[in-house]
């Protein structure tokens, strides 16, 4: 039987200084989608 290693992957809260942007999640949320997607890829 094989052992599953869990990850817990957790993302920056999002700030926003000025006017709303797609640049404020891609900054905060997206590296923490990205990984988690290609960590599952991986199996």
């Amino acid at each position: 039987m094989t052992q599953t290693r869990r990850i817990l992957v957790t993302s920056a809260l999002p700030y926003i200084n000025g006017i709303k942007h797609l640049g404020n999640l891609a900054g905060s949320m997206l590296p923490a989608d990205v990984y988690s997607r290609v960590m599952r890829l991986m199996g």
